[in-house]
């Protein structure tokens, strides 16, 4: 029965059995069922979520997702002309250079991917398990040990979006992130990673992005070149590069730390073996890390704010000229805002900026500039503000700016912006300041030279003259020693830069067309008002020039009179390699080959036997060089622009608030030329060969003219001694003869000078060879204007009176002098007396008697107004006086007197004058005589030559030559070194000569010259 039961019961069993699992089964897909409608509605809900998240972003195009995440801050750098880097160019942003992913340690993009991104080249921008463990990180605070964002994340993150964080960035970052991997392939995505990445700082302090400059800011190396211990280290970076800054040793510590979990990805992902695991563990990176480096901007501060400055301009002025724009058509602040934008460009995108700078010269300059022992004292001083208020400078440097030049390319070689960048950011090679006196030979004499106007023994006229001025109605501008020279020639007016010669060269030239050979010769901070300002030529000018701009015009000499605008960028090459800039050169022909040559032998008398001679403490003698110094009437500013064949330096000395520089600085700007010139002829000779010479071009010829009125001689020009021998273009060798000169008698009347009546007595006079001022003197109106006119020229005495003596004959002889008297001191006596006062009068003459002799004529006093005479031979006697008028009569004599013990008796004549002694011939003041009949040759050489140290230079006295003889003059020649040849200073017509010159060697000679030819030399004497 029981197994009946058990048997009948087995199918029921079963059926309840498949009827439970029917259930479980129908539960379980209505849960499978719920949960994937669940699903679906949270998808919707999430995908509507982000969709209102990214529905304001806008949907990119491949070119412009190209342009965000390629285009990146690059570093560019600065060059010399060897291709030796300067420097790199700053940028606000850091350290950043482009790489190619080729170029890139394998090491270190196992590291990165290992690391950052191990699915990187399976997925399609995004990882939704990374995501998801990243944003589970993020909402439980769980410290993250490897981000939840893919590089495609990473770099569009860094490129595309900020780095706020927030849903609504993750969601914009994640849908970019797609669409770039859709774009552009991986190795692309890869490359644009590795290039954008913040790195931290490198060795110098400076923020580097991208892995090229890390690996050569941290290690020192090319990326290329990393091993696996630097590249696990630098990819473990990317995390936090402050935290992990191998430059101290907590950042060490914990970047080691870092670098072991950058190892195990690597060997978990099967990019590196044990061994190779425990080597790079083991290394010390410490020893293996970048040294600070020099950096440009702190070494050479000056030249790389020019470098920056010019090549924009290039830039600017290239793209200028491509659009058929002016650059004088575009505006000042449209030019300057060009400008700053493309410096922008140039400290961002990578260029590179190759200069005409050569490294050794420069580096020559720059310690000249360092150096304290080589400028003056600090200064502390009040100034006065244009609003009146005073302000006190204090501790202020003696400032230094200075460029040297490639004569025939251009190329600026080194440059001085001032001595101390912390202390003043101004470039003083490139801001104008006041010339001085070195804008004599660019505004006056090469002008007049190319004119025709002057030669180098052309004459000038170092007179007084008096100039308009809108403030007191004239001015009367002097020279630097208060003094007027008279007639010298325009080589003596340059070599020892006098002012009043080269304000009348430009003022004969005319001020506009002077300016405009300025103007060709490269300055450009000339204004309208300089026109009208006759003083711009000694450095009155409404800003001045430039350091550049000066030397570049002086450059201009030595290049044969070929303008040739100097340049420090040679050209400028992108990121890509590609030429964007090229210099080329311009050549403008200003002057002539001739005038050229002839301003360039006046400037080395400047150099040998004028104002420059200081730089030959420095430069030797068989140095070629040509040159003039600067310096304002109130010292504020000092210079010294020269040249040698090859190169063009200039240099300016002076305060940035202008306060005057004291008198023992006076030499600092030849002091620093002559340094700098010293060590580039030392060191590099090939810049400037020291034995090249300047060429002489055909057409220049030697010849002799009158002195005095620049003519070919005449008799009379020859008789007066009044000869100069010198260069000429000539094309301007003069074709007639002089007629300035002429015999004539003189007298003195009232301080002026006057030509004499017929009947004026020969002792009243002074009878010999004038010539006629060829500038007329102020006249009496003038001089009480500014009484600083009535001082006459040195050669006043040799001027040919316009007009004749202005006194009217009085009836009758004048009056004896009265109250005569006779003063004894020592063996001087000196006679004393009042006179009648007629209006006839011209003089007086002495007589003195003596024990064995009765009275004779002993002097003429020649000046009715003068009433004293001092007999300096005196050896006892007495004396009388007596007055002489306009037609020769004579007074009756006054009382005698007598000083001191006389013996003897005297009786006074009757009639004055019976026993005379002879006078001087007129033209013989040494009262010497004849001394026998002419001779037909060439005169003696002169004897006893002396030379004598005096104040500002050396003064030479001789013995005059036999009159027999008929010397007309006497040739001063001085050498600095008698093996390299004689110069002639000066033809004069006395017995001594003063040579100003601060030259403390040197030895001179004089010869003597009548019409029929040159002496022998006299003995030689050598200053010391």
């Amino acid at each position: 029965m029981s197994n009946k039961h058990s048997s009948s019961s087995e199918p029921a069993k079963r059926k309840r059995r498949r009827g439970r699992r029917r259930t479980i089964l129908l539960l379980v897909k209505g849960l499978l069922l719920m949960g994937l409608l669940g699903v679906i509605l949270a998808g919707g809900v999430v995908l509507g979520y982000v969709a209102a998240l990214v529905k304001d972003e806008p949907v990119r195009s491949r070119e412009e997702l190209q342009q965000k995440i390629f285009t990146n801050y690059l570093t560019g750098f600065a060059y010399y002309n060897d291709g030796s880097l300067i420097g790199q160019l700053r940028a606000s942003e850091g350290d950043r250079r482009l790489v190619r992913k080729s170029e890139v340690s394998p090491y270190l993009i196992n590291a990165i991917i290992a690391t950052e991104d191990k699915y990187f080249f399976q997925h399609k921008g995004i990882v939704i398990q990374s995501t998801l463990r990243g944003a589970l990180q993020d909402l439980t605070n769980q410290p993250v040990v490897t981000g939840g964002s893919t590089l495609t994340q990473q770099l569009v993150k860094n490129t595309i979006l900020s780095h706020e964080v927030s849903h609504m960035r993750k969601a914009r970052e994640i849908f970019n992130a797609m669409r770039i991997e859709r774009m552009f392939s991986k190795d692309q995505i890869l490359e644009a990673y590795m290039n954008e990445i913040y790195l931290g700082k490198n060795a110098n302090g400076s923020n580097v992005y991208g892995v090229q400059a890390a690996a050569k800011g941290i290690f020192n190396k090319d990326v290329k070149d990393l091993d696996l211990a630097e590249a696990s280290y630098l990819a473990g970076m990317i995390q936090n590069p402050g935290a992990y800054s191998p430059f101290n040793n907590e950042g060490y510590k914990r970047g080691k730390d870092r670098q072991k979990m950058v190892l195990d990805r690597m060997m978990e992902n099967g990019y590196i073996t044990q061994a190779q695991y425990d080597e790079a563990l083991a290394s010390d990176l410490k020893s293996r890390l970048a040294k600070p480096a020099k950096q440009a901007y702190r070494e050479v501060p000056f030249l790389m704010m020019e470098i920056e400055e010019r090549a924009a301009r290039a830039l600017v002025d290239a793209e200028l000229k491509e659009k058929g724009r002016d650059k004088s058509s575009v505006e000042r602040n449209e030019y300057r805002q060009l400008i700053e934008e493309k410096r922008r460009d140039i400290l961002r995108n990578g260029y590179k900026v190759y200069t005409t700078i050569n490294k050794d010269v420069n580096t020559i300059m720059q310690a000249v500039a360092q150096d304290p022992k080589n400028f003056g004292k600090n200064a502390t001083y009040t100034i006065r503000r244009a609003n009146g208020k005073t302000e006190k400078i204090e501790n202020a440097l003696e400032e230094v700016g200075a460029m040297l030049i490639h004569n025939k390319t251009g190329a600026i070689l080194g440059m001085i912006g001032g001595r101390d960048f912390n202390v003043e950011q101004t470039n003083h090679a490139t801001v104008p300041r006041q010339p001085g006196s070195a804008m004599k030979p660019l505004a006056a004499y090469a002008p007049a030279f190319e004119l025709g106007l002057l030669q180098p023994g052309s004459p000038i006229d170092d007179s007084p003259v008096l100039l308009a001025d809108g403030k007191t109605g004239s001015h009367l501008p002097m020279n630097w020693n208060n003094k007027f020279h008279g007639i010298m020639s325009a080589r003596e007016a340059l070599r020892m830069s006098w002012n009043i010669p080269a304000i009348k060269t430009y003022l004969k030239v005319g001020i506009p067309k002077a300016l405009d050979y300025v103007k060709k010769m490269g300055v450009t901070t000339l204004v309208d008002s300089d026109n009208y300002a006759a003083t711009g030529v000694i450095g009155g000018l409404a800003y001045g020039l430039t350091v550049e701009e000066i030397t570049n015009a002086y450059a201009t000499f030595a290049n044969r009179g070929s303008f040739v605008d100097a340049y420090l960028i040679e050209r400028i090459e992108d990121s890509q390699g590609r030429v964007i800039y090229r210099h080329e050169a311009k050549p403008v022909q200003v002057y002539s080959e001739q005038t050229a040559y002839l301003i360039t032998d006046v400037l080395r008398s400047v150099v040998n036997a004028g104002t420059g001679t200081h730089i030959r403490q420095y430069v030797p003698r068989k140095v070629d060089i040509a040159g003039k110094t600067g310096t304002t009437n109130n010292n504020n500013d000092l210079w010294f622009v020269g040249y040698t064949p090859e190169l063009s330096m200039g240099v300016w000395i002076g305060f940035d608030e202008p306060h005057p520089i004291p008198d023992r600085d006076k030499n600092v700007p030849m002091a620093v030329w002559g340094k700098i010139m010293k060590q580039i002829i030392d060191k590099h000779p090939d810049l400037s060969p020291p034995d090249k010479t300047f060429a002489k071009p055909a057409g220049i010829v030697t010849a002799t003219v009158d002195s005095k009125s620049g003519l070919l001689p005449s008799e009379l020009s020859k008789q007066a001694g009044h000869l100069i021998t010198d260069l000429f273009n000539q094309k301007y060798l003069p074709t007639k003869t002089d007629d300035s000169h002429q015999k004539a008698r003189v007298i003195l009347y009232n301080g002026e000078r006057y030509l004499a009546k017929e009947g004026t007595p020969d002792d009243f006079v002074s009878e010999g060879i004038f010539f006629r001022s060829p500038d007329p003197l102020p006249d009496s109106e003038q001089l009480a204007k500014d009484k600083k006119a009535n001082v006459k020229p040195l050669d006043w005495e040799q001027r040919l009176p316009e007009k004749e003596d202005p006194r009217t004959e009085v009836a009758g002889a004048p009056a004896a002098p009265t109250n005569v008297t006779a003063v004894q001191s020592g063996k001087q006596v000196t006679l004393s007396w009042k006179s009648g006062g007629e209006a006839d009068l011209i003089g007086y003459r002495i007589y003195r008697a003596n024990g064995s002799n009765g009275f004779v004529r002993l002097a003429t006093v020649k000046d009715p107004a003068v009433l004293s005479y001092t007999d300096a031979s005196a050896n006892g006697g007495r004396y009388y006086v007596t007055a002489v008028d306009i037609t020769g009569q004579e007074s009756a004599p006054s009382a005698a007197v007598s000083a001191g013990n006389s013996t003897g008796t005297w009786e006074v004549p009757t009639a004055p004058g019976q026993t005379e002694s002879p006078l001087p011939e007129p033209n013989d003041p040494t009262g010497i005589g004849n001394g026998g009949d002419p001779i037909a040759m060439p005169p003696s050489a002169p004897k006893s030559l002396t030379l004598t140290k005096v104040q500002g230079g050396w003064k030479l006295q001789w013995k005059r030559n036999s009159t027999n003889e008929q010397v007309i003059a006497y040739n001063v020649y001085f050498s600095p070194d008698p093996a390299t040849g004689y110069l002639l200073l000066e033809s004069v017509t006395g017995t001594s000569y003063v040579h100003m010159s601060e030259d403390n060697s040197g030895t001179y000679y004089i010869t003597a010259v009548n019409s029929f030819g040159e002496s022998p030399q006299s003995n030689s004497v050598a200053a010391h």
